[in-house]
């Protein structure tokens, strides 16, 4: 299933080449066929090339002088279908561990104007564990002060599973947690892997029952990102194009030079989970003596939104070409899939200890099966 793409935000330099949507999935399961979109307006300019890279390195290639216009670079992990192609729009027949990564488009023009544009988006290939995580160590049985040291490991995936424990359906401390280096298979895929230890007491029974349950939880992670093009002594102009959610670029004057101090800020758009914001001068990662950390906004419903500022000397450096690109990033979180196994331990008449019962592991999303009382 192709998740929907998350639109960021663009400013540009000039007023005639216009990049106007660039979609690329933020996530696919794997085997997925994979669409790219890149949208622009040429307005009076004429069409030079449209190119897309994946971290950096050009897979595809339009330019109409060509006969055919169109051609393609084999890249690992990246299958054109070059028949379902057609100017910036190409199709991925299929998606493995390798296909996941940046993707660019870039739009240039011909003379005279020779322009170009860029925007670049995040794809991530996910692959979800085929069965529920595998509780091991259990005892067959239990007493008051008995110490509980018992394993949850997750069945392999992509990215490797968030694990939580839980003891009558009350989540653990995390001093009781002994958290274990994942478990890496040679394809690419990890195991996550959690301990569980504590001593039993009168309050972990529940009507004479100690239930365990582990849950594995796969996030898949979204991002929007919100750029902005800078010309070191030339104005720029302060186009935008947002959407609903996305970031926003805030502050600073219309034009840098050598020795002028940089203060901008970054707010993310208000979501139930606080979004996490990163600055990249240049595509690289600023430092975090240039960051600015604002306290989280609570806002009416329970949503809330995060502010992250920049401030730091423009230097040699940082302009490239007189130029300098600062982007700030938004990330969060959604749970996609969610699988749970439960150990059942109940008291007999017969006997002062706790004995084990295993529930049938859970599959997909978010399974509990009870078991019932002698």
């Amino acid at each position: 299933m192709l998740i929907p793409f998350i639109l960021g935000l663009f400013y540009h330099v000039t007023t005639t080449l216009r990049l106007l949507d660039v979609q690329v999935p933020t996530a696919v399961n794997i085997g997925d066929p994979v669409w790219l979109n890149c949208t622009f307006d040429l307005e009076s300019d004429q069409l030079y090339s449209v190119k897309w890279y994946k971290n950096n390195v050009e897979f595809y290639c339009y330019l109409p002088s060509n006969d055919p216009p169109a051609q393609i670079y084999n890249l690992l992990g990246v299958y054109v279908d070059l028949s379902h192609c057609d100017l910036g729009n190409v199709l991925l027949s299929r998606s493995d561990l390798n296909t996941g990564g940046t993707y660019q488009c870039e739009v240039s023009t011909e003379a005279p104007t020779f322009e170009t544009e860029r925007a670049e988006r995040e794809l991530h290939v996910y692959v979800l564990p085929k069965e529920a995580p595998k509780i091991t160590g259990t005892k067959s049985q239990y007493s008051i002060g008995d110490k509980v040291e018992i394993n949850c490991l997750a069945a392999p995936s992509k990215p490797p599973a968030l694990l939580q424990w839980f003891v009558n359906d009350m989540e653990i401390p995390k001093e009781n947690l002994c958290r274990r280096e994942n478990i890496k298979h040679k394809n690419g895929l990890e195991a996550s892997h959690m301990g569980l230890h504590f001593a039993v007491q009168p309050s972990h029974l529940w009507n004479g029952v100690l239930k365990f349950r582990c849950t594995a939880i796969i996030s898949q992670v979204y991002s929007m990102s919100s750029e902005e093009i800078i010309v070191g002594n030339t104005p720029r102009a302060r186009g935008l194009y947002s959407s609903a959610d996305g970031s926003i670029i805030n502050g600073g004057p219309s034009k840098y030079q050598l020795g002028d101090m940089v203060n901008v800020n970054c707010s993310s758009v208000k979501s139930k989970k606080p979004a996490a914001l990163s600055w990249f001068i240049n595509d690289k990662k600023a430092q975090p003596v240039s960051l600015i950390r604002y306290p989280m906004t609570q806002h009416e419903g329970g949503l809330k939104s995060s502010t992250l500022g920049l401030k730091f000397t423009v230097r040699d450096h940082h302009l490239q070409k007189g130029k300098m690109r600062l982007k700030c990033t938004t990330k969060l979180s959604k749970v996609i899939n969610t699988s749970s196994k439960e150990t059942v331990v109940q008291r007999h008449q017969q006997t002062s200890g706790l004995h084990v019962f295993e529930t049938s592991p859970g599959s997909e999303c978010y399974i509990r099966e009870f078991l019932h009382k002698e």
